[in-house]
């Protein structure tokens, strides 16, 4: 290659790396942008995750109240009382005594 063919294509190789500099870095912002959203997205997911939770943590204690526990054994267990005389204790050697 001559000096003078050179000459004439460097100004064609500054544009074509000037052009695909800027392309790269329209492509990186866009890139970010993207990595913007999907991070925005996991978020919001998460704070509706930790909100279920929250309300299945709240729904369980609810269930699990000693009171609610005996109505349901109660309702379903035909489960009584217990009277006078009935309730047998456990003591020492594990004898059973009535009250």
């Amino acid at each position: 290659m001559s000096r003078r063919h050179l000459n004439e294509i460097l100004p064609f190789f500054s544009v074509l790396i000037l052009v695909s500099t800027l392309f790269g870095l329209v492509l990186l912002k866009m890139e970010v942008r993207r990595m913007g959203y999907s991070i925005l997205k996991a978020s919001h997911e998460y704070s509706k995750l930790k909100d279920t939770q929250r309300m299945m943590d709240m729904e369980y204690a609810r269930l699990t109240r000693p009171d609610h526990i005996r109505k349901y054994a109660v309702a379903h267990f035909t489960l009584n009382d217990a009277r006078s005389g009935q309730i047998i204790q456990l003591a020492g050697q594990k004898l059973a005594m009535p009250q």
